[in-house]
């Protein structure tokens, strides 16, 4: 991986890890890795600290705000097949994502 806004967190569970991974490979092959120059990845720990609201009890977030990020994940995309193909990705990992607002979505455990 060579865009470093993907970069994984430190300090992720076992099931963010796999999620992650499994996320970024999903973006990589259907060149959804641009994120308007934020960084796509927080653990859930960084996001209590930011003093985010929602997502704090997850496994990963994914902040898709100005990228093309957010067409796995964001509802205000209208790509709902994307959405779909990811959401059967995440289900065998035994997590499933969420929409925390119109910018970020949270990955929990199923």
């Amino acid at each position: 991986m060579t865009n470093t806004d993907l970069q994984q967190p430190n300090d992720l569970s076992t099931k963010g890890k796999q999620a992650h991974k499994a996320i970024v490979a999903f973006l990589e092959k259907h060149k959804l890795t641009y994120t308007g120059g934020c960084r796509a990845f927080y653990s859930p720990k960084e996001w209590t600290e930011r003093g985010e609201e929602y997502g704090c009890d997850s496994e990963l977030v994914i902040v898709h705000d100005g990228g093309n990020v957010g067409d796995a994940f964001s509802y205000d995309s209208e790509n709902y097949g994307m959405i779909e193909e990811m959401n059967i990705l995440l289900k065998p990992l035994g997590v499933y994502s969420e929409p925390c607002t119109r910018w970020y979505t949270a990955i929990y455990l199923a």
